[in-house]
Formats: structure tokens, C-alpha cells, sequence
């Protein structure tokens, strides 16, 4: 698929599937009665729904019935928001797109619990598959997938602290890291909806949709990194250089610093772990460099490899509504400016 080709905007059929996610977190929390469950809701209560979106699309490409995939849909969008609330604790981080965090809002102790309460939920909404029809062995299925990848994008964070610690890293354990923290994670959401929509009978198609996920986390988050640095504030919705701040090793970074002079790369080393603001000067200083060394494209250059994997493994998939769907899905998130 061409640049040309990418769509730049969130579909407007997505608004259906959202809808099918929020009707089943209410089922399950209500409207807070708990201060707890208050907290729960607002953590999952904002976001684009896009790894249980994913869920709910891989199960229609099989059975044509979204709806069956929705209790596990939820359980990845609350691991996922349970994720979020943790990389806030660890980043000590208050603000979270322009508004206050859990942590800023609730206090560290209360995040914990948050972010325990929304994991703790998972199991229960596996389970729910099964009161809905699905057989043991896909419960069993289910639950293996999900403990792998909590495992593995426990491992990718820790990994992701490990290399911010580190004065150089290499591309490969950039890539190994993304690879565990995101592709893992929307990986297994991806599988899961595949294996409710299948019932474990199409194996070749659930591994389609798990290698279709983890290309397109990985090139989802190759851009997410790339924005930090190059995107507009008013756009993205958050302030940039985030991950430069806490001293976070992302592929453009990586590939600059393998390119540049030394005295350029002392330069961006200044940025690294800055506790005060940036001056405009030393932001379009560093910009500057990710355009000269051509960074910046070499990085889009390979999320965009990713998504193109991604798409060829949906296109081995029997062509469908949903099929087209997740491939106008992938193209944005891959691209996506925001």
C-alpha cells in the first residue's frame, strides 16, 4: 500500500464497534458506585478502543458475529488501560494527554489498586466467554494467550527502563523491546478474537491474526515514538519530547545517533533525562538533525514495512467487510498523526 493510500483519519464505522465495548465495561462496572470503580472507569473511560476494536474485527472475519468476541474485547482494553496506569506510576508521571493522570488524580496507592481492579477483572470476562457459549478449550485457549503476552509486555517495559539506563542502544533490542511491550499485546487481542470467532477450528488464521497484530503494534509504535518528536502538541494532544525527557531509546533516535557527528550526537545527549523545559532553539535543532540524517523517514520506512506484513498476512484471510475494515484500521494506526 502506497503513502498516498493511508488513510489519515479515524473510519467512521468505528464508532459502532466502540460502542459495543462501552455497553459491555458498563455492564461490568456500572456507573461507579465504588470510589474504586469511579477510578476504574476513568481510566478506561477516554482512548480509541483499538486493541478491543481489533478483537471484535478478527472474530467477524471468521463467524460474522462481532458481538460474540465482546467480554474478551474488554479484557484487553482494561489490561491495556491497567498498562497505561502503570507506566504513569513508573514515570512518576501526573499528567496523561493534557489531564491529570490516576496517579495525579487518585494518588499513588489509589493507582496501584486502580490498575490491580481493572486486571483482576480479566479473568472474570474470559470466563464470560464461556457463559456464552464458548467450549473449555477455548477458555484454555484464551487464557494461555493472555498470560503470554502479560508476561511479555511486562518483559518490553522492563526492557524499555533497562535501555533508558543504557548510553547506547542497537536497533535489534529496540525492535525486541516493541516487540514484547506492544506487538505481544495487540498480538494476543487480535488471536483472541480470531479464536472465539473460530472456536480453535481455522489454527492458520489465528496465527494470521497474532502475526498481524504484532507487526502492526510494532509499527504503530515506531510511530507513536517518531510523533514524540516530530509531532504538533495541539495535534497529538500531549507535550513532545516525553520519551527523550526520560532518557527513552526510540528507532529514530537510534539510527541519528548511529549517523551523526560526535559533536551533534553530544548535543542530543543534553536532551536526554532534561528535568527543565526545552528552549524552541535546542527542539528545532534536533529536528533539524532527524531531517538531514534522514531519520525520521528511515523510521516511517519501517513501520511501514510492518504494516505492509500485517496486511499480506490478513490478505491470506477469506475476503469480507471486516477484512476490509482491518485493513483501512492498520493503515491508520501505522500513520496516523496523532
Amino acid at each position: 500500500m502506497t503513502n498516498e493510500a493511508v488513510s489519515l483519519a479515524l473510519p467512521a464505522w468505528l464508532e459502532e464497534y466502540t460502542n459495543c465495548i462501552n455497553e459491555e465495561i458498563i455492564l461490568h462496572y456500572g456507573n461507579g458506585k465504588t470510589e474504586l470503580d469511579r477510578a476504574a472507569l476513568d481510566a478506561i473511560s477516554k482512548g480509541k478502543r483499538i486493541r478491543a476494536v481489533l478483537a471484535l474485527l478478527w472474530c467477524e472475519a471468521l463467524s460474522d458475529d462481532y458481538k460474540r468476541a465482546a467480554p474478551v474485547a474488554v479484557a484487553y482494553e482494561l489490561a491495556h488501560a491497567a498498562a497505561l496506569v502503570q507506566d504513569d506510576i513508573i514515570d512518576n508521571s501526573y499528567l496523561r494527554r493534557g489531564e491529570k493522570s490516576i496517579v495525579g488524580k487518585y494518588g499513588l496507592s489509589g493507582a496501584i489498586l486502580t490498575s490491580n481492579t481493572l486486571l483482576f477483572q480479566v479473568p472474570n470476562l474470559i470466563a464470560e466467554c464461556g457463559r456464552r457459549g464458548s467450549d473449555s478449550a477455548t477458555i484454555c485457549r484464551l487464557l494461555d494467550l493472555l498470560g503470554e503476552c502479560y508476561r511479555s509486555a511486562t518483559l518490553g517495559e522492563f526492557l524499555d527502563l533497562e535501555m533508558a539506563d543504557q548510553d547506547h542502544a542497537s536497533e535489534a533490542q529496540y525492535c525486541e523491546m516493541i516487540r514484547l511491550k506492544t506487538g505481544a499485546l495487540i498480538g494476543a487481542s487480535s488471536a483472541s478474537g480470531a479464536i472465539v470467532g473460530s472456536a480453535l477450528k481455522d489454527k492458520d488464521a489465528i496465527n494470521a491474526a497474532y502475526g498481524f497484530g504484532e507487526s502492526l503494534g510494532i509499527a504503530y509504535q515506531v510511530q507513536d515514538d517518531l510523533l514524540d518528536l516530530v509531532g504538533d502538541e495541539s495535534v497529538i494532544g500531549k507535550p513532545i519530547f516525553t520519551d527523550i525527557r526520560r532518557g527513552k531509546k526510540s528507532l529514530v533516535l537510534i539510527h541519528l545517533l548511529s549517523q551523526c557527528t560526535e559533536e551533534e550526537s553530544k548535543f542530543m545527549k543534553t536532551l536526554f533525562g532534561r528535568l527543565g523545559s526545552y528552549e524552541e532553539w535546542e527542539v528545532e535543532k534536533a529536528r533539524s538533525l532527524l531531517t538531514s540524517y534522514d531519520s525520521a523517514m528511515y523510521a516511517q520506512k519501517f513501520a511501514l514495512r510492518h504494516m505492509e506484513h500485517a496486511e499480506k498476512l490478513l490478505l491470506s484471510v477469506r475476503a469480507s467487510k471486516a477484512r476490509d475494515r482491518l485493513l483501512e484500521l492498520s493503515s491508520y494506526l501505522a500513520m496516523r498523526k496523532y
